[in-house]
């Protein structure tokens, strides 16, 4: 793979360069190591966003998810480090109850891999993000094989977020949390401006896995979590959703590296193969094309004949 110049300057701890943002063409048969294309339209140049295809998103073309640790009840290893096998199929849900109402949902026990499990690989972030999904998944189920949605109208360096492709992301992260399953998400980082990929990345520079998701006293999700590859250790990182839709997690000065330091803006989101959306709602972007892939039909009409006219004799 072709070296990337890092977003950041590399904490010592913290090998990962940009090739970590990249990911290669689609493969019906990835070799081992490799990880998936991201759907069209999601990663890339800040700088050259207006060209970007963001209407190419695949109507019939799913994406092979890494399936390390995929196998309710059985034991596996993941990455190249030597980490210990764990455990995998959907976890248990655990919700707590928050003082000021509401609730927050999580999936217990889940120990995704971190950096530590990238192996050297540069360009791990997606492949470690499908590790650690596919540790809840049932056995033979692809964690991105359900499509998935963009949430950005239009590519920019730090882009508005639709509310609609926003509220079906929120409406399918709940499905899957409250299943046991985590979810590969993509996520920009507005501060940076450096080159991906013009034509097929021109957002999403990273994924992490969402583990769980936060409720105000209606049952309104105002936050996210999710456990961030980027260092080892996966530590989990919190999510804010705005009135506007926009999921932000704000910059944190006080973190240990320069990755955990930085904003992010959720991106994209995938889904669990069984778990495509079949929602009412129709997101599109500003070119009008569908932020959901693959579309879903349109909904019946709960009322046929209601158009109908009946002559008098």
């Amino acid at each position: 793979m072709t070296e990337i110049t890092p977003r950041f300057a590399l904490p010592l701890d913290l090998p990962r360069g940009k090739g970590d943002l990249e990911a290669p063409e689609f493969h019906l048969t990835p070799q081992d190591g490799e990880h998936s294309a991201p759907a069209p339209g999601t990663q890339a140049d800040p700088r050259a966003r207006a060209n970007a295809p963001l209407g190419g998103l695949p109507q019939s073309q799913f994406f092979y998810a890494d399936r390390d640790g995929s196998g309710s009840g059985t034991t596996v290893g993941h990455g190249q480090s030597g980490t210990a096998g764990v455990t995998t199929g959907p976890k248990q849900v655990v919700t707590i109850a928050n003082a000021g109402g509401g609730n927050t949902v999580k999936l217990q026990d889940f120990k995704p891999p971190g950096w530590e499990d990238a192996g050297g690989n540069p360009a791990a972030c997606y492949r470690l993000a499908c590790a650690g999904a596919s540790q809840t998944a049932p056995p033979g189920q692809s964690v991105t094989g359900g499509g998935g949605v963009i949430l950005y109208e239009t590519t920019a360096q730090r882009f508005k977020t639709d509310k609609t492709a926003s509220d079906v992301a929120l409406e399918q992260i709940k499905k899957h949390i409250d299943a046991g399953r985590a979810v590969v998400a993509g996520i920009s980082e507005p501060d940076s401006s450096s080159v991906v990929d013009p034509k097929t990345q021109p957002v999403t520079d990273h994924f992490v896995a969402i583990s769980g998701y936060e409720t105000d006293a209606n049952g309104k999700i105002v936050g996210l979590y999710a456990k961030d590859n980027a260092v080892g250790g996966a530590p989990e990182i919190h999510f804010v959703v705005g009135a506007d839709g926009s999921i932000t997690k704000p910059k944190d000065p006080r973190a240990p590296s320069d990755y955990m330091k930085a904003e992010y803006q959720l991106s994209e989101v995938r889904f669990h193969e069984g778990f495509g959306y079949a929602g009412n709602l129709r997101p599109t972007d500003d070119a009008g094309k569908s932020m959901v892939w693959p579309l879903p039909p349109e909904p019946s009409d709960p009322h046929p004949l209601k158009h109908h006219v009946t002559e008098k004799i």
